[in-house]
């Protein structure tokens, strides 16, 4: 989660449906061809779905950590990151351009670009309005 403000409370499921997808990516790291990771999925999916009815929540709870902990100690030592992810290689590729920028422009440089600052003068009247 990004921000500054506090964590978000999650539910049991929520934890549990997280876990999964890590879970899963995790053997998708893990895997080298798809049948493979395909055959590992379903085996997990049927581990998840083993303590889909129990009801007791401080088993559950104690369930959630065991599976947390086994997940931790499988990760991949170089997961995949997609690309526009923190991380990949397109992650804040485009550098921003403040507007505010193009008012420090000196006089000379705003004389070759004269059509774009005229169009930008308007367009801020416009705005303004």
């Amino acid at each position: 989660m990004a921000g500054n403000g506090p964590n978000a409370i999650l539910t049991h499921s929520q934890k549990v449906c997280r876990l999964y997808k890590r879970c899963l990516r995790t053997l998708e790291d893990w895997a080298n061809d798809r049948a493979e990771f395909r055959f590992n999925a379903v085996v997990m999916r049927a581990r998840f779905d083993e303590t889909r009815s129990e009801t007791d929540g401080r088993l559950l709870a104690k369930q959630l950590i065991e599976a947390e902990q086994e997940y931790m100690s499988s990760k991949h030592e170089d997961p995949k990151i997609f690309k526009n992810d923190p991380g990949g290689i397109c992650f804040r590729r485009s550098a921003q351009i403040h507007d505010w920028m193009f008012d420090t422009y000196h006089p000379w440089e705003r004389a070759q670009l004269r059509d774009f600052f005229e169009t930008r003068q308007e367009l801020k009247e416009q705005y303004d309005e």
